[in-house]
Formats: structure tokens, C-alpha cells, sequence
């Protein structure tokens, strides 16, 4: 780990994102030795620190150091993190020292290439996720709701699953952006009020827009996306999924499906994407 530009495994007990979650973070996917969609990667971090009131002012050493893991890493995940830093009295930050910045290498879990190619199953999750428009979009280091949402989707085995907001919205999955397709025009779920504004996302909402393709984003119910003619998930690691199964929770704790007949073809949108990722970030 490269904590404030130095190699250490030590995190002081008085920072204030292991005691508050005063902080946030991106992943950012390494390939060939290039650090992925990081101008948008870096765009949201400085989000995040203006609208948390983080004083962050190491920039140019932070792109530095993501730069030279990504040379000497070539592949996998990058996780940057910022905190507020140390100090302070209770929630209050008043006197706290200067922002702290993390980075983790990880590998890129295996599943990934698998799900792109065959498609991935979805449960609709019981858990909903909180509703507050004033941290919505942000990759905040308070991730409760989806631990919470892992444990549901562990106990039914299940590798991922529809969440909808507490005002019942569908909102997104544990790890990804969804995006479902009917007709010629694409949806996707507003951020606005809940969920991650995912940098595949925007890059995503950028593509489709190159491609003429008509787009919708506001606030949709399980039953919206339940008539879609397909449906795929994004995220900066994983990129493009195609989902292919939808399932449901019965009264009796039992899985069954809810839809099936997803498409999977090489005709489908999210095939497409596909193909404009290839050349946009892996050419």
C-alpha cells in the first residue's frame, strides 16, 4: 500500500476515515500499464472533495504516484482513497491535519471475463438502499449498504442483485450501474438521490451518445426494468455485463426467475459497447 506517497501498511488509528468514514475513494482498472478513464477518475475525487469540504491540494503527487503503479503494475485494480486526515474533536473536523491519500493494488477478480462474454444473473434484493440527495453520487467510504446487501446476496448465493432505493426506485446492483434497453432508447437510473455516479457510467452515457442512441435517465420501478428487451451493468473493472437471468426471493426463501429470455446476442447494445470499449481503452 502507498500511503501519502510512501510504501507502509500503517494506518494511523486517528484518521478520521477508519473512525467516521470522512473520506472516499475510485477504482481505477490498470491495463497494460496505463491507469484507465483517469481524467474521469480524477474528476471525481475533486467532486467528492468539494462537496465533503476535504482540502485535498496533493494532486500532482497523487497522479504521479497512480501513473507509476500502473507502469509497474501493468494489470489489475487500483484503489485511491482520500480521507480528511487526522484529528479533530468527535464529527467535528475543526484543527484536523491535511487530507491523507491511499492507494491499494488488487487483482481484477476472475469472474469478470467469464460474465462479459456469458451474461450474469441478477436477484431482486429485499434490502433497500438509504435515500440522501446530498452525498448521492458519490463513492463515499460509508458502504453499509452495500455490506448489507453482500450478506443478503451471499446467503442465496448469488453473485449480485437489483437494489432499489427506500422510496422504491431501483437505484443500481452491490458493484455496478445497470442499464436496460427497450425499444431504440437506452435507461438508466438517476443518481440523484441514491446510488453511485459510476465513472463507467459516464463514459457509458458518453459512448451512447457518440452512437446516436437515444438515452432516459430519471426514476424507474422493478416493473420498468422487468420489460426490458435487455439489460447490462457496468463498472470501471468489469466494464460491460450482460445480464441474462433476472430472479426473485419467494415466501418461502426459494429462487425463482422472473425473466429468462434476456437478450445475449452480438446484436445487442451492450455488444456494441463492447466493441467501442475495445478500441476506446484497449487499442
Amino acid at each position: 500500500m502507498i500511503i501519502n506517497g510512501s510504501p507502509s501498511q500503517d494506518v494511523a488509528i486517528a484518521d478520521r476515515g477508519f473512525n467516521f468514514g470522512d473520506g472516499h475513494f475510485t477504482t481505477i482498472k490498470m491495463a497494460a500499464g496505463q491507469a484507465l478513464l483517469l481524467n474521469l477518475h480524477l474528476a471525481r475525487l475533486q467532486q467528492a472533495c468539494t462537496v465533503l469540504a476535504i482540502e485535498f491540494t496533493q494532486w500532482d503527487e497523487l497522479v504521479a504516484a497512480i501513473t507509476q503503479q500502473a507502469q509497474v503494475l501493468q494489470d489489475g485494480v487500483l484503489k485511491v482513497t482520500i480521507t480528511r486526515g487526522e484529528g479533530g474533536r468527535g464529527y467535528g473536523p475543526l484543527g484536523c491535519s491535511r487530507a491523507n491519500w491511499f492507494l491499494q493494488h488488487r487483482s481484477i477478480p476472475a469472474q469478470y471475463s467469464e460474465w462479459a462474454s456469458v451474461g450474469i444473473e441478477l436477484m431482486l434484493c429485499q434490502y433497500q438502499q438509504t435515500v440522501n440527495p446530498v452525498l448521492a453520487g458519490l463513492k463515499t467510504l460509508n458502504r453499509l449498504d452495500q455490506v448489507m446487501i453482500k450478506q443478503e446476496l451471499d446467503a442465496n448465493n448469488m453473485a449480485d442483485g437489483l437494489v432499489c432505493s427506500t422510496d422504491g426506485y431501483v437505484i443500481e446492483t452491490s458493484v455496478a450501474n445497470v442499464f436496460w434497453v427497450i425499444g431504440d432508447k437506452v435507461y438508466t437510473p438517476s443518481t440523484k438521490r441514491s446510488g453511485i455516479e459510476g465513472v463507467m457510467k459516464t463514459h457509458i452515457l458518453n459512448l451512447l451518445n457518440k452512437l446516436g442512441l437515444k438515452i432516459e435517465t430519471g426514476d424507474y420501478t422493478i416493473t420498468d426494468v422487468l420489460g426490458a428487451d435487455e439489460i447490462f451493468i457496468t463498472n470501471s473493472v468489469m466494464e460491460v455485463v450482460p445480464v441474462n437471468r433476472i430472479l426473485k426471493q419467494g415466501a418461502q426463501d426459494n429462487i425463482h426467475v422472473v425473466r429468462y429470455d434476456l437478450a445475449v446476442n452480438d446484436s445487442s447494445v451492450w455488444r456494441l459497447l463492447q466493441q467501442e470499449l475495445q478500441q476506446t481503452l484497449h487499442a
